[in-house]
């Protein structure tokens, strides 16, 4: 899958701009705040339904303005004759609409994951050295692109804590015990697909983490991941019998004390914790290893070459790793941000794009 082109409407700072790409390496030079993340949020947001740079999604709205029209066209690369265009549309009444083909996506397990796509970014740094949220995002965000019934099952989990805590914010003697023991027994069910499906993935990750990871280090450095969880192995009996246990404890709290949202993953370097005794070099190179080890399962599973968004990662890496980075993806579409084009001045076929105050002008290479 790789896009051929976008038009965008009243999107962050554009009011209206349409561009069309090569289908192997965009770059986007110029100073920061001048609106090139802008665009590479866009194509995000048209394959996952959602920001990766904020989680209100009405921000991306054009000031004063009161909605955003975004159209982007992809073409499969196995039938160059089927193309898929993605209307992604939102007022500022929140009101988000989905479309394919100008066809109303109802539900977006249905589309999360037509157009796979990885994106490095300088938050990512928080997948290693940030708090266990963020990794458990990195899982969620690989696997939804793979499973539809994985979206489904966390939508319906988060929905089921919330009556749970609804529940549990009654004082004890108004609560019915039956509805929270139905309650449970959902939440034990979906909990165990959940916390099966991370450690199946973290496994996967590891797989191929493991190789690029020795590769980047010529040998030195052996990447390991241990996932962490409660319910890890547990079937839905187990489960089950945790939350019950826990149930004196949730009433008193009022809210839900054992839940997924403890789990974790560990990432070591030679069998140290890297981001409490490894290097920033090792750390970064970790970084790297996930990715493209995300990149690498998507690409394998779902049969087609994901979407690759660099946004200003040349800032985060070493002229080291950014030469590997380029050569690992410079037969694949990539879109990149930069300020000084010099870093892939070794890649022949791209197309250089000047962002300068929302405006873009296509250069010649």
């Amino acid at each position: 899958m790789y896009l051929q082109k976008l038009k965008l409407t009243n999107f962050r700072n554009y009011e209206n701009l349409e561009l069309e790409f090569n289908n192997n390496v965009n770059v986007f030079v110029g100073d920061n705040a001048h609106g090139k993340t802008n665009i590479l949020e866009s194509i995000y947001v048209s394959a996952i339904t959602k920001s990766y740079r904020t989680g209100k999604d009405i921000e991306c709205i054009s000031f004063e303005k009161e909605f955003f029209r975004n159209v982007h066209t992809y073409i499969d690369e196995s039938n160059k004759d089927k193309k898929i265009e993605v209307e992604v549309f939102l007022d500022t009444s929140n009101k988000k609409q989905i479309k394919e083909d100008n066809l109303k996506v109802n539900r977006y397990s249905d589309f999360i994951g037509k157009i796979p796509i990885v994106v490095f970014s300088p938050d990512n740094m928080n997948i290693v050295k940030g708090s266990p949220n963020n990794r458990r995002k990195f899982l969620d965000i690989l696997i939804s692109q793979i499973s539809k019934k994985y979206v489904i099952s966390l939508q319906e989990y988060n929905k089921l804590i919330k009556l749970k805590n609804d529940v549990l914010k009654l004082e004890k003697e108004k609560i019915d015990f039956t509805y929270l023991d139905i309650i449970d027994e959902q939440i034990a069910e979906k909990i165990e697909y959940i916390s099966t499906k991370r450690y199946e993935y973290v496994d996967k990750v590891e797989k191929e983490a493991v190789k690029i990871q020795k590769e980047l280090s010529k040998g030195d450095e052996i990447l390991n991941l241990k996932y962490i969880s409660e319910f890890e192995n547990k079937n839905k009996e187990e489960v089950l019998n945790i939350l019950l246990k826990s149930r004196e404890n949730d009433i008193f709290r009022k809210t839900s004390n054992k839940t997924i949202a403890h789990d974790d993953f560990l990432v070591f370097v030679n069998n140290k914790e890297v981001n409490k005794y490894g290097s920033q070099g090792q750390n970064r190179t970790a970084l790297l290893a996930l990715k493209l080890a995300e990149f690498e399962i998507l690409k394998e599973i779902k049969a087609t070459i994901p979407l690759i968004l660099l946004d200003d990662v040349f800032s985060e890496l070493d002229k080291g790793r950014i030469n590997y980075l380029i050569e690992y993806l410079k037969d694949y579409q990539v879109f990149i941000t930069t300020t000084e084009v010099d870093s892939i001045d070794k890649v022949e076929d791209k197309t250089i794009f000047k962002v300068k105050n929302g405006t873009v002008e296509k250069l010649k290479n």
